[in-house]
């Protein structure tokens, strides 16, 4: 009866558990955080860890910061669902697909220069509005540490999340609704998973106050729709969660050192809404059922 429930009810679950999981393990962080003056973030923690390495972490964060870290919330809920409701072959499926490396050239291509080329838009936007001028970079962490920097966001951004939402999730999802609109239920379900990080953190450190509670949500889960609508096609073509993985930790590594370090709001600005206007061209390039102008079988993709 508990796994028919289950099985009714997974998506529910899915989500649920992937919040529970996350806030769980994050929101002690962020309260420990403000009570200690010390910063998490994808690169707070990374230098956070560098000081762990070196012996000087800050006394008493290691266990926030672990627990922080690796909660791995939707790809543990993605992997405990599928287990729930598909058994072994559901989870054999779900590895054969995290371990897709092989997918034609281009996509690879598109995996790692895709966002960068939203980088150097919004960055080209940011310089034209700076009067023609140069725009300034304070990076958050030093390019030397860019290869943990790089480690970090492939674990406990790509790793901890994609299994979830892309693994699990948007195939779910996709075999009771079309790619376009399965992005849409996807992404606002991811946007409004980030409200400890957008909202509760920002709001303890006293920089978001309850007025700007609703603009940040909204422009949060649109902002995230239009690029979950960018990986579905992508995912869609190539049924590779490996890749997805990888391109969620190279979008956060090109956003950390291009968009987030640039000393222009513009840029910041822009950034978040250019996925929508790839988004439009594919949905008119490929249709909105499918996003490959292929038709679905059995509730899964072929890959291109």
């Amino acid at each position: 009866m508990a796994r028919t429930w289950v099985v009714r009810h997974q998506l529910v679950v899915f989500f649920l558990l992937a919040y529970v999981i996350s806030w769980t393990a994050q929101l002690p962080g962020y309260l420990f955080a403000r009570r200690e003056g010390v910063t998490l973030s994808n690169e707070a923690n990374t230098a956070h860890f560098l000081d762990l390495a070196g012996g000087e972490l800050h006394p008493g964060l290691a266990p926030y910061l672990f627990l922080f870290s690796f909660a791995f919330g939707p790809t543990l809920a993605g992997v405990v669902v599928t287990g729930l409701v598909g058994g072994r072959e559901g989870l054999r499926d779900l590895w054969r697909r995290v371990t897709t490396v092989r997918v034609a050239p281009r996509w690879v291509v598109i995996v790692l220069l895709l966002p960068v080329a939203l980088a150097l838009v919004s960055l080209a936007v940011a310089f034209l509005a700076n009067g023609a001028r140069p725009v300034g970079f304070d990076p958050l962490l030093p390019l030397g540490a860019f290869v943990p920097l790089l480690l970090y966001m492939l674990i406990c951004t790509g790793l901890a999340e994609e299994v979830g939402w892309r693994g699990y999730a948007l195939p779910e999802l996709q075999r009771r609704h079309s790619a376009e609109r399965a992005s849409w239920l996807l992404g606002i379900g991811w946007g409004l998973w980030h409200i400890p990080s957008v909202l509760v953190g920002p709001y303890l450190l006293g920089n978001v106050h309850l007025g700007l509670v609703v603009p940040i949500l909204l422009g949060l889960t649109l902002g995230i729709v239009g690029w979950t609508i960018v990986i579905t096609w992508i995912y869609n073509n190539t049924q590779s969660v490996f890749w997805v993985i990888v391109l969620h930790g190279w979008f956060n590594i090109v956003q950390s050192y291009l968009i987030l370090s640039a000393e222009h709001p513009a840029a910041q600005a822009v950034f978040p809404l250019l996925p929508w206007v790839v988004a439009i061209v594919l949905l008119r390039r490929y249709g909105a059922r499918t996003l490959t102008a292929r038709p679905v079988r059995d509730g899964s993709m072929q890959p291109a």
